[in-house]
């Protein structure tokens, strides 16, 4: 049952209390280092927040989120990033995932990345970003298409990296945060550091529940929903624990081994128009183990050349039970029952040796991911077993020409097999190749322009080829590689308090791997290729900072995506909305901080088998308002340093957003939380 007025009460109070407290006239409690990494800016040290949308770089395809970003979003997981990633959403697909879509791609075209470790998960070429803890993240870069040829295969609309906080200097310090909120929202985390001379260690816990989120008022579900708007089956508990340990020594390297684990189970919400074909779905267990090792090293004399080395291992179990109805009572589990389990083993490594030139640098990198996935459709049934083996080579050169002119270029191929197929007909290995092509010029600081061309492969998901998805879906194991064609032209101009970034693309798309209904009468889908599919669009990223306490900012993206159908780009294609748009205003004083966030979706059309004609159904543009209040305080004598309480309030006006046909985003949420630090830095 909702209670936002006693939710609301609540945080107010503690707002108030924290008022109370002596506090910095301008909410910074903290010193903000800046170091380079990438061409970007980020920030590293974790401040007291309040909210920004500036990309920090001279790429407008690139953007970095930094440590102000990270705290003022609140996040919960990894799926709360996409509002302050341009052309980036979430979405909440109908076996309850939520997944990245950037551009209006597939949501398999983007590659996530933890500390060098690969995120999604080989089986589905895809991860479930609300299952991504993100505690211990310091900062995150996102690339939207394709930003070079080393970035491997199958990120044909961009990459998303999460990376741990590092401290600046020696010392120790510990954050306790809690957030609660409407549904009995109740989460806790904890996370410490040190570093002492050549070494760091970070640790970090989380644990979070919630009995599920509610629904706006007006939404009027046909079916599977009841009369509580608290919507059906949509609960989740999870753990996670990060563990990372590094070392730098005195010639430069550097080396990390980095754990993150996680347990937790939730429901599916099902779909509200399907009736009693929907997905009565739940996971009663999604454990994740990860173990990432890196080296960078400088070689050679005069530190001319580098070696990076990245290795990881994966292991993941999921489970899946489906239910006959609404009431999840029924059938009994027994043998024989639908029940999915998955095992998944992946062993990923990846190296990259650099020679730096007097004017660039010229890169060559090879790399591997193997995966076995173990798969049982049935309670106490037996298991198939399928394999994949990706692989890649490229080089690429990186070279200032002079004159305020840069390039980079380089090619590579790929590679893809699949030793293992269960029952179903065994696959030749195919490989692609894989090119990239950028030139910039820099006509002074406030303006540079950049075009590119990218050509890259991805090959299909196991899961696409070979599972049924609990009888949802017919394999299709002769799915072939989609090959896009990707040009990007852009430019970023700066001057005083403004920022801007403009970036038109054009993408084409040959052999597109869709799911569509088989109209068949069962509500099944499959997946095909297509012959292409085109995809043009705009985005606009701004920053404005009329004063000290005020920014202004936001981005906003055009897309047009179609499929060629009977000799001409007309046809409509699944879940591309024809703009993603967001918009942020922040301020800051005396301590406070307000941010007030605007997001909206174009109209787009999505999946629905219960359509005659071709399956798609169009859903109308829809869009929310969020706010947030924050106070932030410094601490006296004693181990409290600084701390701050947050109020914020999700979809305010209660809207209907709509992630797919019949699945219902939240409705009018509450939350209120703080952040304690402890911190004791060695003096100099």
């Amino acid at each position: 049952m909702r209670r936002p007025a006693r939710i609301l009460t609540a945080c107010l109070l503690s707002l108030a209390s924290v008022a109370t407290a002596e506090s910095p006239g301008d909410g910074t409690t903290a010193e903000q280092r800046i170091v380079g990494a990438d061409t970007l800016w980020v920030i590293t040290e974790p401040v007291v927040v309040y909210g920004s949308t500036t990309s920090g770089t001279t790429d407008p395809a690139a953007s970095s989120v930094d440590a102000i970003v990270l705290g003022a979003q609140d996040l919960h997981a990894a799926a709360d990033l996409a509002p302050v990633l341009p052309a980036t959403r979430t979405v909440v697909n109908s076996r309850g995932e939520s997944v990245f879509m950037v551009r209006g791609a597939s949501e398999r075209h983007i590659r996530l990345w933890l500390d060098g470790i690969p995120l999604n998960v080989p089986w589905d070429e895809r991860v479930d970003a609300g299952l991504v803890p993100v505690d211990a993240i310091g900062s995150v870069r996102g690339v939207r298409g394709v930003g070079s040829v080393l970035e491997g295969p199958n990120a044909l609309a961009g990459t998303i990296e999460l990376r741990p906080q590092t401290m600046p200097s020696d010392g120790a310090r510990t954050r306790l945060g809690v957030q609660f909120g409407e549904s009995v929202l109740r989460e806790g985390r904890l996370l410490h550091q040190r570093r002492q001379g050549a070494w760091e260690v970070l640790a970090a816990g989380s644990w979070r529940a919630q009995d599920g989120y509610v629904v706006p008022a007006g939404l009027d579900a046909p079916v599977n929903q009841g009369p509580s708007r608290q919507r059906l089956n949509s609960d989740l508990e999870q753990a996670a624990l990060l563990l990372r340990l590094q070392h730098r020594n005195a010639s430069g390297a550097t080396w990390h081994f980095t754990w993150l684990s996680s347990d937790g189970e939730k429901g599916v919400p099902p779909e509200t128009h399907l009736g009693a074909d929907a997905r009565f779905w739940r996971y009663p267990s999604v454990r994740r183990g990860l173990l990432g090792a890196g080296l960078r090293t400088p070689l050679g004399g005069g530190h001319a050349w580098e070696l990076v080395v990245d290795a990881a291992a994966d292991l993941f179990h999921q489970e899946i039970r489906s239910f006959d109805d609404a009431s999840y009572t029924t059938p009994a589990l027994a043998p024989g029952v639908g029940y999915e389990t998955d095992d998944d083993r992946t062993g990923f490594a990846r190296a990259r040796a650099t020679r730096y030139l007097e004017r660039g640098s010229v890169a060559v990198q090879a790399s591997a991911r193997y995966a076995r996935h173990r798969e049982s459709l049935q309670f106490a049934g037996p298991e198939l077993t399928y394999a994949q083996f990706i692989g890649a080579a490229a080089a690429e050169a990186d070279l200032d020409l002079g004159g305020g002119w840069s390039t980079r270029a380089g090619g590579g191929w790929d590679l893809a097999s699949t030793p293992e197929s269960g029952d179903k007909p065994a696959r030749d290995a195919t490989g692609a190749a894989a090119a990239f092509a950028r030139l910039e010029r820099r006509l002074g600081e406030p303006l540079t322009l950049h075009a590119s061309y990218a050509r890259r492969s991805r090959f299909p998901a196991l899961r696409e080829l070979y599972s049924g998805a609990l009888g949802r879906f017919v394999p299709n194991p002769g799915l072939a590689p989609e090959v896009q064609d990707l040009w990007d032209l852009g430019a970023v101009a700066r001057r005083g308090a403004w920022e801007l970034g403009l970036t038109g693309f054009a993408s084409y798309l040959d052999g597109a791997i869709e799911r569509t209904g088989l109209g068949d009468g069962t509500n099944r889908f499959q997946r095909v290729n297509l012959d292409a599919v085109r995809t043009l669009g705009v985005e606009a990223v701004a920053t404005w900072r009329p004063s000290a306490a005020w920014e202004i900012g936001g981005h906003h993206s055009v897309i047009e995506a179609r499929r060629l159908a009977d000799g001409r780009y007309d046809g409509a294609v699944e879940d591309r909305p024809s703009y993603v748009s967001f918009l942020s205003v922040a301020w800051r004083s005396g301590g406070w901080q307000a941010t007030a966030e605007g997001m909206a979706l174009g109209p787009r059309m999505s999946a629905d088998v219960t359509d005659a004609g071709d399956g798609l159904k169009r859903l109308p543009a829809q869009g929310t308002v969020n706010l947030r209040l924050a106070r932030a305080v410094t601490g006296g004598m004693g181990p409290l340093s600084r701390g701050a309480v947050h109020l914020r309030v999700d979809n305010v006006f209660d809207a209907l957003v709509e992630s797919q046909t019949g699945l219902p985003l939240a409705g009018r949420t509450v939350v209120c939380g703080f952040e304690a630090w402890f911190e004791a830095w060695t003096s100099d």
